[in-house]
């Protein structure tokens, strides 16, 4: 069962991969997560806001993040357990 969520999360480390940033460790509800495998990213246009979309997990639970761009804002919008 998917749960949306909509919510600002803190992303506290990053890796990069070909000159391209991806969220490495989260923190939802106060709880660490550590990405074991990044699956998909896209860009987005928002009206004028450039948005990456993540796709990614931990092993247990799938994780859909938005980053806006212009902002620097994290947002979890779903999360789904495996």
């Amino acid at each position: 069962m998917k749960t949306l969520l909509q919510r600002e999360i803190d992303v506290t480390s990053f890796y990069f991969k070909q000159q391209d940033c991806f969220p490495k460790r989260l923190e939802v509800n106060g709880q660490p997560v550590a990405v074991l495998e990044s699956g998909l990213r896209r860009l987005v246009t928002k009206g004028q806001e450039l948005i990456e979309v993540f796709n990614m997990t931990d092993g247990y639970a799938q994780y859909d993040l938005q980053h806006e761009l212009g902002q620097g804002r994290w947002t979890l919008l779903r999360i789904q357990p495996l």
